[in-house]
């Protein structure tokens, strides 16, 4: 039986192939080159720093689908579990405040992973100049 689910490197050349760019170019964007992509290679894992990098450059990617190969349902959040409606009088209103602090701290965190990729960055940009 055919494996009908794609792996991570396929789902990154559907990504290429919807880009404005060409492949090359968007290959290059991740920090790699499309034979990566092609032959057996393209059953090799995706390394985590083109992971990031297709995140926080291409914003529209889904990154559940990215790494699963699976949409979310409607209504679900990143977690699975169904988003919670608040309305007055609503009892799950009293974890709102809970779930916002979790949600700061996330972001804290994020600005946080974002500022260490950019110093690595500049490291890196550094070494090859």
């Amino acid at each position: 039986m055919a494996n009908k689910f794609t792996n991570i490197k396929e789902r990154v050349v559907q990504i290429a192939k919807k880009q404005a760019i060409s492949q090359e170019q968007f290959f290059y964007s991740i920090g790699m080159t499309s034979a990566s992509f092609r032959g057996n290679a393209k059953d090799t894992p995706l390394n985590s720093n083109a992971v990031a990098k297709i995140i926080l450059k291409y914003p529209e990617v889904d990154p559940y689908w990215l790494l699963t190969g699976e949409r979310k349902a409607a209504g679900e959040n990143i977690l699975g579990e169904s988003k919670l409606i608040y309305a007055d009088g609503d009892t799950r209103c009293e974890e709102k405040d809970e779930i916002i602090a979790m949600l700061k701290s996330q972001i804290e965190d994020l600005k946080a992973d974002k500022e260490d990729l950019r110093e690595l960055l500049h490291l890196a940009k550094k070494d090859k100049g």
